[in-house]
């Protein structure tokens, strides 16, 4: 990847996180970036392409997040499962407009390859980090993409209320870790009959 390309991406990024994602043109990301109006388009596009290229890049530091808070998680893969989602909602708290942008489809190129490859990569570590929860009996008899998928959508759920200060309005409790606790040890306690789980 070119250094401008990258002097972009991160223009853009630091944009987002100043000013939201509303507003965001090619040309305000070159005069952040220091360099001429016409130079963005040599690099992408679009401004999708460019938004896609800073949601890949927003899905590979969601990924090196989960990584390590698993690395650093007890021997439990239960630990570990609770150590991602405790990852992925204080990566969403700590960059709130990156993290909208990734999941706005509308906004990006979503066949730009780097963003396919990012975004699949996120969601196949949670995957894996389910599986090796279900390998240790958790869940077992559940099938692994829809144990998979109601994780995430858990997470997912927690992380985008308590961006919007939804989640701390409705219920008075600032900190998402009661959430997340109750969410994954709900899944992890309490029967499940459903067949269409199974």
């Amino acid at each position: 990847m070119s250094p401008t390309r990258v002097k972009l991406i991160d223009a853009a990024i630091s944009h987002l996180e100043s000013d939201g994602l509303y507003g965001l043109t090619l040309r305000e990301i070159a005069r952040s970036a220091g360099v001429s109006h016409g130079t963005p388009v040599r690099h992408f596009a679009s401004l999708a392409a460019m938004l896609s290229a800073v949601a890949a890049r927003s899905f590979d530091e969601l990924k090196t997040s989960l990584a390590a808070a698993v690395q650093l998680a007890a021997d439990s893969p239960l630990d570990r499962l609770a150590a991602a989602g405790t990852a992925y909602v204080q990566f969403a708290t700590s960059n709130p407009s990156a993290y909208e942008l990734m999941f706005r489809p509308e906004l990006l190129d979503s066949d730009e390859p780097d963003y396919v490859r990012a975004s699949r990569a996120a969601f196949e570590q949670l995957a894996d980090i389910t599986a090796d929860a279900q390998a240790a009996g958790w869940r077992a008899n559940l099938d692994p993409m829809t144990l998979t998928g109601v994780l995430w959508a858990g997470v997912h759920g927690i992380a985008s209320l308590s961006i919007q200060g939804a989640l701390s309005a409705a219920t008075s409790i600032d900190d998402f870790a009661p959430f997340l606790d109750l969410f994954v040890g709900d899944l992890a306690a309490l029967p499940i009959n459903s067949e269409a789980l199974s």
